[in-house]
């Protein structure tokens, strides 16, 4: 019995992955570093932490910081042009209506998530959102147990919705169950290794858990 939903944000809520290779392409020029020129380019270097994403793009330890910063510049920028998903808020309601709590657990620093959030008529919908300390999207493990250790309703009873190999690794340290999502920042082969049941939409992953 699933009593609380763990979202993941981008990719998963937010429908950002064409906006994510766009601000890149936007950035990556002015460091001497290659832009992305498709989906399939894309899907073979995106990974966690973004640290070997950046690596795996030709980012070394010397000009990580200011890549990422700059890139963070870029991405807020034109933040409000980026959608959610377009059955996110259907999604959400319907888990509303079953009476499972709703949390936000993302790699997004933690002030920028709320910021983010706050721009669609979803933050009712949300007990709690978890970011993280800084700008540089590490793992998102540690605020995940430390939030499941205080709250009241246990692993066994939770399930991450996510869009990377990452949120099944961070469900699994959770103790949690996993649904992942093949439309985001990684492809459905990639997906497909974890272990876990995938599927191609949020309304498909919903069908899956409230019908179970």
């Amino acid at each position: 019995m699933i009593k609380q939903i763990l979202w993941d944000w981008n990719g998963t809520l937010l429908d950002d992955v064409q906006y994510a290779i766009g601000v890149r392409n936007r950035t990556f020029p002015a460091f001497q570093l290659p832009t992305i020129q498709s989906m399939d380019e894309y899907y073979r270097q995106f990974t966690f932490p973004i640290r070997l994403y950046y690596e795996r793009a030709g980012v070394t330890d010397e000009n990580f910081v200011a890549v990422a910063h700059a890139w963070m510049d870029e991405y807020v920028r034109g933040f409000y042009s980026v959608p959610l998903h377009t059955d996110a808020q259907d999604v959400l309601e319907r888990f509303r209506k079953a009476g499972m709590k709703q949390v936000v657990l993302s790699a997004t620093k933690r002030d920028m998530l709320e910021a983010q959030v706050s721009q669609f008529p979803i933050r009712p919908y949300f007990d709690e959102l978890l970011g993280l300390g800084d700008i540089y999207a590490g793992s998102k493990e540690s605020i995940g147990k430390t939030y499941l250790q205080f709250c009241d309703i246990g692993p066994e009873e939770t399930l991450m919705l996510g869009d990377t190999l990452h949120d099944a690794d961070v469900a699994k340290a959770m103790g949690a169950r996993c649904i992942l999502i093949a439309r985001g920042h990684q492809d459905l082969q990639t997906l497909m290794t974890a272990g876990v049941p995938v599927t191609i939409s949020l309304e498909a992953a919903a069908n899956l858990i409230l019908n179970a």
